[in-house]
């Protein structure tokens, strides 16, 4: 069976199924005996026999024995080896401090953890995967890994178990249904049902569905190809057509075992039904990797002799299931299964055209990348952010062409252009990586040059990697020193200036400066929003913060000049602590929140992270502090996701250190580090929402630890889940703000409160609020009854802040 799953984010796990998974019985119980027994199990077999599907289900079914997760690392889509450990550490969601290789920080991050890995589609990367695993089995005890590949990666701890095809019934006769005919038999009449409802096995089409299965010789994906033609065709046409198609293969001349050929019949065959320019465009398709897009396909169908546009003959392949629409990012969107995308390459590249359609494909990513650049500091930022994300396998393929066409000019074009990119979405290693790799080559013009030097600086200076960052500042300037390019020279300082700012020195405000006004003499805006950005964050960590005023209206004015008011924003979070440090909280809670807003509408990582650092610190200061750690914990994941923290600019670091610290001494140790642990646990949009609530937060799940087992809610008879319920009753959380703190259901939310009302004789929740004040006040007997409850009013009421602080 293939690997039918949904997309997911870095770090949530195993991917969804979204068709039913039949048959495997003996098969898990064998995986599940293997993992208890041997750290590494790895499954072996042909392509398309379902080893994908077999070790997801095998993962989810030991998933209880692996406290600290199981992960889910999908390799088809990746090309060099020497980003595989970029692949891991995004799944895992972390990334090492500039200090440390990647690998070092995975073997930190996973030493004592007690988890599966599970790598998929490994063949490829078969010797990277192979160091990898072994180095991760030797260093981490308790690590097990599962993987999926054509063949063994031969590590030494390494147990193969051989995934094999579907048995299928021997011979002719067959009686009975659908349960008694075998899961190859199970399998292809469960697909076909997607498609043409009610088929069942019955007299007139059980031979020759049975002998489909047993002329794919029961591998799942040949099976699941034949039942899609259902939706055209009878049983025993496909049989006919599949028939036909293996007397072709006959001819292939390559010498691989029987059941690949088989394999390669029904795709060969599937290829055979389609159209000479259905085939010609399966064939270019094949360029892409992890999807594409409408205007992608006519990019690099432009002067193919294909015709326009190409729309009805990429529906015509959706419905013979070549291509498979891709849900959820509101544009049209497609991909061809790996095989079949393989299968596409294999022709296009004996047909001599792989060169030229990989160039195309590359050409346009490159624009793509350079329009990118030019609209990711205007209103359509959030847009451009989706759609390079959604390609960012495409633009690493493009990336990967340059470098083994030795065309490292386009390259680095491509690699500096996406600078904006690697900033917002905190892709700092990816980056580097690519820059250093073209930069190498010392191809393109100086100006080109400078541009790539420029950006591969400001990564590593937000990384706080100083090291790095002033041997390529020294690099631009050498460059800058050939250049009589004005743009050169602007780069340079405004390059100098950021390193200074984020090394502490003095002359950081200086050389901003005078970038600023180099870039006012070029025209260059986006550089002088940028620039006016780290001049305001400059003024708000100097001496006199209220400089920065004038550096935010400088924006504002532009912002107008431009008519795009919401350009404004870009220094409304140095603005925001720069009014903080000069004593007006109000106004910079105001203009911090106002900053989150944008940067949420704009899904920019790096704003985001530092608006609710800022955020946090200004809550601390009127002290929220139980808001302050849900926020820094939140921060503190976007930080770990991007390879850097605070510390990367000790003047923002200072202030996170004491407003950790205070919130340290009011909280507590173990309170703070569980209000830090539910941040980081939040979604970008609950984080946002807490830095947008005026409410201080409420203590994290668990909160009846805090409510003594003697109290008065034990002495009213309420369960652990009651009081639990009581505490937040008496923050005036919802029934649906209940269900999520507690992480349950809302109908058992409402259960709960239902029964707490009855047992403490109340008929309304907001009398709760008041009883339990009163009961924290004085000790009290349990009420027995609405009047008698509902009478303890305390003269004093303590309020909500001190149940609060009761409970944690």
């Amino acid at each position: 069976m293939t690997a039918s799953t949904s997309p997911r984010l870095p770090g949530t796990g195993l991917p969804t199924e979204v068709t039913s998974f039949v048959g495997r019985r003996q098969e898990r119980a064998d995986l599940r005996q293997l993992l208890g027994r041997f750290r590494q199990v790895t499954l072996v077999g042909a392509g398309g026999v379902g080893k994908t599907r077999l070790a997801l289900r095998t993962a989810a079914d030991v998933r209880g024995e692996f406290p600290d997760g199981v992960w889910f690392v999908e390799l088809a889509q990746l090309r060099d080896p020497d980003l595989l450990t970029h692949q891991l550490a995004a799944t895992l969601g972390c990334s090492p401090p500039a200090e440390q290789t990647i690998l070092t920080m995975l073997l930190g991050h996973l030493r004592d953890k007690r988890l599966l890995l599970v790598f998929d589609n490994c063949e490829h990367l078969a010797d990277a995967c192979a160091d990898l695993v072994d180095s991760l089995l030797r260093a981490c005890r308790r690590l097990c890994v599962l993987a999926t590949s054509r063949e063994s990666l031969r590590v030494e701890s390494e147990c193969t178990y051989l995934v094999t095809p579907f048995s299928v019934p021997e011979g002719p006769g067959l009686e009975g249904r659908s349960e008694s005919a075998g899961d190859a038999v199970a399998l292809f009449l469960d697909r076909a049902r997607a498609v043409c409802s009610g088929i069942d096995l019955t007299r007139k089409n059980r031979e020759a569905i049975v002998d489909i299965c047993r002329l794919v010789d029961g591998i799942p994906l040949a099976i699941e190809l034949a039942a899609v033609r259902l939706r055209a065709l009878s049983p025993a046409e496909v049989l006919r057509l599949l028939r036909e198609g293996s007397e072709v293969l006959a001819h292939d001349g390559r010498r691989m075992p029987e059941r690949r050929r088989t394999l390669r019949g029904c795709i060969d065959w599937s290829f055979d039904l389609c159209t000479r320019q259905e085939q010609h465009l399966w064939a270019r398709l094949s360029v892409f990797s992890g999807g594409f897009e409408l205007d992608a396909v006519k990019g690099i169908c432009q002067g193919s002799g294909l015709p326009e546009p190409v729309l009805d003959l990429i529906l015509s392949l959706v419905d013979k299931s070549i291509l498979m629409p891709e849900a959820g990012s509101g544009k049209a969107r497609f991909r061809l299964l790996e095989m079949l995308r393989q299968y596409g390459y294999e022709k296009l590249r004996d047909s001599g055209e792989d060169a030229p359609v990989r160039r195309a494909h590359r050409d346009w990513f490159l624009d793509l990348s350079v329009r990118a650049a030019g609209g990711m500091l205007g209103t359509n930022r959030r847009q451009w952010l989706r759609r390079l994300r959604r390609d960012h396998a495409n633009l690493q393929r493009a990336m990967a062409y340059s470098a083994e066409a030795h065309d490292h000019a386009h390259g680095l074009t491509m690699a500096r252009s996406l600078h904006y990119y690697w900033v917002a979405d905190g892709r700092f290693d990816e980056g580097r990586t690519w820059l250093a790799r073209f930069l190498r080559a010392d191809d393109g013009t100086v100006l080109d040059r400078l541009r790539g030097v420029h950006a591969a600086g400001w990564l590593a200076t937000l990384q706080g990697d100083a090291v790095a960052s002033a041997a390529i500042l020294h690099q631009g300037a050498q460059l800058a020193a050939g250049s009589e390019d004005a743009s050169a020279a602007a780069l340079i300082t405004q390059l100098d200036g950021l390193h200074a700012l984020y090394t502490g020195q003095s002359v950081a405000t200086e050389h901003l400066e005078l970038a600023l006004e180099r870039f006012r003499v070029v025209g260059d805006v986006n550089r002088q929003l940028e620039t006016l950005a780290m001049l305001t964050v400059a003024a708000a960590l100097g001496p006199a913060p209220t400089a920065a005023g004038r550096y935010h209206g400088a924006c504002g004015a532009m912002a107008e000049l431009r008519h795009v008011p919401a350009l404004r924003m870009y220094t409304a979070w140095p603005y925001a602590l720069a009014t903080w440090r000069t004593g007006d909280s109000n106004a910079a809670l105001s203009s911090a929140r106002e900053a989150l807003t944008f940067a949420a509408s704009r899904s920019d990582q790096l704003s985001l992270a530092l608006c609710m650092e800022t955020i946090a610190w200004i809550e601390a200061s009127r002290g929220r502090h139980v808001t302050t750690a849900v926020l820094l914990g939140a921060a503190d994941r976007l930080w770990s996701r991007m390879g850097t923290s605070t510390a990367a600019l000790p003047g923002l670091f200072r202030f996170r250190r004491e407003c950790e610290s205070e919130c340290r001494r009011s909280l507590g140790d173990s309170s703070f580090d569980a209000a830090w642990t539910r941040g980081a646990e939040l979604t970008l949009t609950e984080a946002c929402s807490s830095g947008m609530d005026e409410r201080d937060a409420a203590a994290p799940p668990g909160v009846a630890t805090w409510i003594t087992e003697a109290g008065p809610l034990s002495e009213a008879g309420l369960t652990r889940r009651e009081r639990e319920v009581v505490a937040l009753l008496a923050l005036g959380r919802t029934n649906r703000e209940i269900a999520t703190e507690l992480v349950i259901a809302p109908r058992t939310a409402e259960s709960h409160v239902h029964q707490v009302l009855s047992k403490l004789g109340f008929h309304s929740r907001a009398k709760v609020a008041v009883w339990l004040t009163d009961q924290l006040g004085r000790p009290s007997e349990a009420p027995a009854g609405g009047q008698q409850a509902g009478g303890a009013r305390s003269e004093q009421p303590k309020g909500r802040l001190e149940i609060s602080r009761c409970i944690g």
